[in-house]
């Protein structure tokens, strides 16, 4: 027994960790916990996205608004231009910050489905008894066979992962300078402040009388107050949006991209190696 240890030991610590692997993907241990953590992230990308449109659509509002001044019109929308093209910008940001999350969703159901984690077991067996059971010109296809194992026991677990390594950057590493709830709630405050003051606009429009209407007509600081009015609404609303994109490109997009680098790395790696 002692001799058959040492003569196999690294057979044995294959056959630990194989084993393992599998009890530990069939008991659904790790999955749960992703799940709702991508299901958190999709759901906060679509309240963020939904801040954005709601903004996007106030601005709009505001850029159809025109105070007469003698000899040319004052759009006030225009002050909003800049902004409203960064939330356009932003919207696609999210749109495809959505859609890496939903794909990531897809890939997570894949590899938690019953049928992958069975096919899995019914693999890890058949390596298991190959590990020492050896037939005649076997070498080719028993390499090919033990790396796609490999491959499928890494995509089991690293998938499931990106979630957990999404949490912990940005709960530990971001989310102090770039906080998703406070930056939606700050987009919100714009939104409702640019609302207000269009509100304010088209009623002091509609209440004034026509004697009103001539004198604002050569009144200048009306619209210099105004055109502050909007201004302010917008106050830091730029930086508000440049950091939500900072955070939702690197949580959705870089991660994801670097994941697939690292994939791409282990089966280059995997399928490089020389037989054991």
């Amino acid at each position: 027994m002692k001799s058959f240890i040492l003569r196999n030991w690294n057979k044995l610590l294959l056959s630990i960790f194989t084993i393992s692997a599998v009890f530990i993907a069939i008991t659904f241990a790790v999955d749960t916990t992703a799940k709702n953590l991508v299901d958190d992230s999709f759901s906060q990308a679509i309240i963020v996205f939904g801040s954005a449109k709601a903004l996007n659509a106030v601005i709009s509002l505001a850029q159809g608004t025109e105070l007469s001044l003698p000899f040319f019109v004052v759009a006030i929308g225009e002050v909003l231009d800049p902004v409203n093209d960064l939330v356009e910008q932003f919207s696609l940001v999210m749109l495809a910050s959505m859609t890496s999350l939903g794909i990531q969703k897809i890939f997570l159901n894949f590899v938690t489905n019953e049928i992958y984690n069975y096919l899995l077991l019914v693999l890890v067996i058949v390596l298991n008894i190959w590990l020492y059971k050896r037939f005649r010109n076997d070498n080719k296809l028993r390499d090919i066979f033990f790396k796609v194992v490999f491959v499928l026991l890494f995509l089991r677990f690293a998938i499931p992962m990106i979630s957990y390594v999404n949490d912990i950057s940005y709960n530990y590493f971001v989310k102090e300078e770039y906080n998703i709830e406070r930056l939606n709630e700050n987009i919100v405050k714009v939104k409702e402040d640019v609302s207000k003051v269009n509100q304010e606009t088209l009623q002091a429009k509609k209440e004034s009388s026509i004697f009103d209407k001539i004198v604002e007509k050569f009144d200048s600081e009306y619209y210099s107050k105004k055109v502050q009015e909007y201004t302010d609404a917008v106050d830091n609303s730029s930086e508000y949006i440049i950091d939500l994109i900072i955070v939702f490109i690197f949580q959705t997009i870089f991660l994801p991209i670097l994941f697939l680098f690292i994939l791409y790395w282990f089966i280059k790696s995997i399928f490089n190696m020389k037989q054991a």
